[in-house]
């Protein structure tokens, strides 16, 4: 017996039609710049003020209109973050340190955490060692 050869048209091909001229193309009417609604009040958002030192990536003129201001960069893990804020973002070795940064700040955050908790397990501790009568 023969193998049965199947026969694809070029319409049932996926990438068919990509390299015709534009009126030709089946997508086109899809492909449309993007326009402002009408009814939208603002072309930007309202910029948050800038307090204190933000990152912003490389090649990025100003912050984005909003930001995180609730953990400023500090200690070891701070400075690897402004080290991989200097590297473009589409750079691996920026990735790698911003997740070294992030570990980083876990270690270093672990005695404040500690500290916290202390004595409120001090207090647990007292108040189970009592007897109920």
């Amino acid at each position: 017996m023969e193998a049965e050869i199947e026969c694809m048209r070029p319409v049932e091909l996926p990438y068919w039609a990509v390299d015709l001229c534009p009126e030709s193309r089946p997508g086109v009417p899809r492909e449309t710049p993007p326009h402002p609604l009408a009814f939208a009040h603002w072309t930007e958002p309202a910029r948050q003020p800038i307090e204190g030192r933000v990152l912003t990536r490389a090649g990025l003129a100003r912050p984005t209109p909003v930001f995180s201001t609730a953990l400023p960069p500090r200690g070891v893990s701070g400075a690897l973050r402004r080290a991989a804020y200097q590297v473009p973002d589409h750079r691996l070795s920026h990735w790698i340190l911003a997740f070294v940064a992030d570990r980083v700040d876990v270690i270093e955050s672990l005695p404040r955490l500690l500290l916290r908790r202390a004595p409120r397990a001090g207090k647990r501790r007292s108040m189970a060692s009592r007897s109920p009568c």
